[in-house]
């Protein structure tokens, strides 16, 4: 019976001697004996494995010798692994892991960003110690998506679903803001001087022509003008005035300068992350400097993903070098310094023709750029 087997029992054979003393004594004793079947010079019989010591003690006495044919029980099979605690604490071990990893991340999934957005909020929840291996509670999800709402101006809204090991990260970009413009009579005046070439009014009362000539601070579009009984009329003044205008920048470019360059060595620690806890994989130095770029991806064997991150944090040193240019490249620094000038004067001005003049002084270059261009000169009037 698979009852019985349950219990430890001890099958044995006793031969030799005056065995049947041996039965005699054990039923006079209340040792219960099952099984008992007669063989040549003993017999064989079944016992309680408790009874089996005072049995073979017995036996001694009818100069009866026991063997040992079976043990059965689960006595006798948890017994061969005494001493093997591994086994009684890898279960353990198992049902702690899976209680505490269902509470780690094994993935993250990205829906609704675009490259760009996702490595910026990859970047921003590592800071907030959301990556693969980090313990989440419902409170630091919240108090995480507040904070990337608070930070990024570009996303609408976040929501963060963590569940089975599993982060879903969903997210939606922002709805652009219409620009409110003011609706103040604020004169447009010219911010150059030039020739009217074109012009494009949209509110407002158009004061130059095309052709005529205008100077720096003449009115291109007035905001209020009288009507017939000299009452004046208020308006939002909003339109282009395209003109050709002449102008001249100039930029001084030395030959030898000094500034931080890359010395083209990288330094790089690395570290495994699980949870709050952290494993420097080596020596450890540029946690506390300036400058230090963080790259972090989970670690897989075999195509399976782990729970853990490889953390790297990368530096590139610089030092101050001495640099030296040859004229034709000091000649094109100051040419590019000088369009830059300009293009911030006149965003979008068409350039028509350009000349430019040299003075070297001392080992430095005076450039001087003279450009004739198509550009909107209309500015607001300033208060």
């Amino acid at each position: 019976m698979v009852w019985d087997k349950c219990f430890a029992r001890v099958c044995f054979c006793a031969q030799g001697g005056r065995y049947e003393k041996l039965i005699t004594l054990c039923g006079q004793q209340g040792v219960p004996l099952e099984h008992v079947r007669p063989v040549p010079g003993g017999f064989t019989a079944a016992l309680p494995a408790r009874y089996y010591r005072h049995t073979a003690h017995m036996a001694r006495r009818c100069r009866t010798r026991l063997r040992v044919q079976k043990k059965q029980g689960l006595y006798f099979r948890c017994k061969r692994y005494r001493g093997r605690w591994g086994l009684a604490v890898g279960p353990l071990l198992f049902l702690a892991a899976i209680a505490l990893f269902g509470k780690t991340v094994w993935a993250i999934r990205w829906e609704g960003l675009s490259p760009v957005q996702q490595r910026q909020v990859e970047a921003a929840l590592y800071n907030m110690d959301i990556y693969e291996g980090a313990f989440l509670t419902q409170e630091k999800i919240r108090l995480s998506e507040k904070q990337l709402l608070s930070q990024s101006q570009e996303l609408g809204w976040i929501s963060l679903n963590f569940g089975k090991g599993r982060l879903v990260v969903e997210a939606a970009p922002a709805r652009e803001k219409p620009v409110i413009e003011p609706n103040d009579p604020v004169d447009l005046v010219a911010a150059a001087d030039g020739i009217v070439l074109e012009t494009n009014v949209q509110e407002g009362f158009l004061q130059k022509k095309v052709g005529q000539t205008v100077a720096q601070g003449d009115v291109l579009i007035s905001a209020v003008l009288p009507d017939h009984n000299l009452i004046p009329i208020e308006s939002h003044a909003k339109g282009r005035v395209i003109a050709a205008v002449k102008k001249t920048y100039q930029c001084t470019q030395p030959l030898v300068y000094a500034a931080n360059a890359l010395t083209g060595e990288v330094q790089s620690e690395k570290a495994l992350r699980l949870g709050p806890w952290r494993l420097a994989l080596g020596r450890q130095s540029l946690a506390q400097q300036e400058d230090v770029k963080i790259r972090h991806e989970q670690l897989g064997v075999l195509g399976f993903a782990l729970p853990v991150t490889l953390e790297e944090r990368l530096k590139a040193p610089s030092e101050q070098q001495e640099f030296h240019l040859d004229q034709q490249a000091a000649r094109e620094y100051a040419h590019y310094a000088c369009m830059q000038q300009l293009y911030a004067e006149f965003p979008g001005a068409e350039l028509v023709t350009e000349s430019a003049q040299e003075d070297w002084q001392d080992g430095a270059l005076v450039y001087t750029l003279t450009v004739d261009m198509k550009a909107d000169i209309t500015r607001p009037q300033a208060g």
